[in-house]
């Protein structure tokens, strides 16, 4: 069996398990907003954050009793509603982890 050396990805994957497993809230929180932070530009805008909660949604399944009534784009929307606190339409990383911080459902969802 061949095995690839580790990569720069490898790296990452395992330093995402320990904080994920072991950090504080707030390391937790940082390593989340960057995970949700598609583009790299240091905000997280609306159609990032449906695509985050879709995911989420996914992970859960099809099965009735997991899924959340509401859809990604809903709950995305209420997450904005929640955390966008000068309205621009973009969460930047202080508003992402006041907001987390302020809801234990939303720090439990998006950070778990």
């Amino acid at each position: 069996m061949l095995v690839s050396p580790p990569d720069r990805c490898d790296g990452e994957f395992l330093l995402a398990i320990d904080v994920t497993s072991s950090g504080t809230p707030e390391e937790k929180l940082k390593w989340a907003f960057r995970m949700y932070d598609v583009d790299g530009n240091g905000v997280i805008d609306i159609h990032e954050m449906t695509k985050i909660v879709q995911a989420i949604y996914d992970m859960l399944g099809a099965c009735s009793a997991n899924r959340p009534a509401d859809s990604a784009e809903e709950r995305a929307r209420n997450i904005f509603a929640k955390m966008d606190e000068n309205g621009d339409g973009q969460l930047t990383q202080d508003e992402f982890l006041k907001g987390c911080l302020q809801d234990e459902e939303l720090s439990k969802m998006l950070a778990p």
